[in-house]
């Protein structure tokens, strides 16, 4: 089997341009792994090559190289088998479990999270459980609303979920970019670009409220740790990610619940220029939400949605004209 297949990757190696040259690595281990887990005839992979079997061949890669330590190693690697499958589909070999795509939302979730103590780069995914939200949910009903510094993890919490914004917005919010007579808060960007947006109603009253309680009216920043130093990333959820971790709910932090944030402005339909002025998310992570959430089925409806959308916009115009 081995030899087969390894003459199916040089053939196909050869096809492709030079700047897919460091997928060579995800293939050699790929076929390291079929010829010691996998030992059925290339044509027979069909239904041996499970999804599940995908996964353990990535982390047999991710474990064997010393280069693959970060999320991006892993997106590569699924990459290159779905490229590799493209050619040998057109050679007349149909592998049934790779017809959807490795890369796709539940496959990368699965491999990050069996992962992500071992990367080097913290793995972020939507916090978009049901069950996870929920828990978040209540524990945020059982902070102390008399205590300034709980009430901020609140407001916080709501404020992420809500505009998705990168943890260093969050810090880094003064007092004078919150207007309560205007009902607004400032973004600041880089080239002096900035946002001035109109806060949700009930996270307005939260943060009025939270400003009223606060110990150190004359701070310099308007979100503080409980001794009215600027917040740091570690401590914008200290409070609730300590009782999330008691009822043993993994990857909570300010980013992944950020991110949620961006799924709803996805969903919002802003645009991705739009998402990054607001939420200060490079262009790549934004690019990330945006796949997890789109599978190619969805993509394919959503587009000839609009695309017909169009055309009856256009024909309308047409006969008004």
């Amino acid at each position: 089997m081995s030899e087969t297949l390894k003459q199916v990757l040089d053939d196909y190696y050869k096809t492709i341009k030079e700047g897919r040259a460091n997928y060579r690595a995800c293939y050699n281990s790929f076929l390291e792994y079929c010829d010691k887990y996998i030992n059925v005839p290339l044509f027979e992979m069909s239904k041996a090559l499970t999804k599940i079997e995908i996964k353990y061949a990535c982390k047999y890669y991710f474990e064997k190289s010393k280069k693959a330590t970060t999320i991006e190693a892993i997106q590569r690697y699924l990459t290159a088998i779905d490229q590799f499958y493209k050619y040998i589909k057109k050679q007349g070999i149909t592998w049934e479990h790779l017809e959807g795509g490795c890369r796709n939302k539940q496959i990368v979730h699965d491999i990050c999270v069996s992962l992500n103590d071992e990367l080097t780069q913290k793995i972020y995914l939507p916090f978009d459980e049901e069950k996870a939200v929920k828990i978040a949910e209540e524990q945020i009903a059982l902070l102390n609303r008399d205590n300034f510094f709980q009430l901020g993890q609140s407001v916080i919490y709501r404020m992420l979920s809500t505009y998705g914004f990168k943890e260093k917005v969050i810090t880094n919010f003064k007092m004078e970019d919150f207007s309560k007579r205007e009902e607004t808060l400032l973004i600041s960007g880089e080239e002096e670009q900035e946002l001035r947006i109109k806060l949700d109603e009930d996270i307005l009253a939260d943060l009025v409220r939270y400003c009223e309680l606060h110990k150190y009216p004359d701070r310099t920043y308007l979100f503080t740790k409980s001794n009215g130093t600027q917040l740091t990333p570690n401590s914008i959820f200290i409070t609730l990610k300590e009782r999330m971790k008691k009822l043993d709910v993994s990857n909570f932090t300010p980013t992944t619940v950020a991110l949620q944030g961006v799924v709803n402005l996805i969903e919002k339909g802003l645009t991705l220029q739009e998402i990054k002025i607001l939420t200060k998310f490079e262009t790549q992570k934004i690019e990330d939400v945006s796949k997890y959430l789109l599978t190619d089925e969805d993509a394919e409806k959503v587009i000839n949605e609009k695309l017909q959308k169009e055309i009856v916009q256009t024909q309308k115009k047409l006969e008004l004209g």
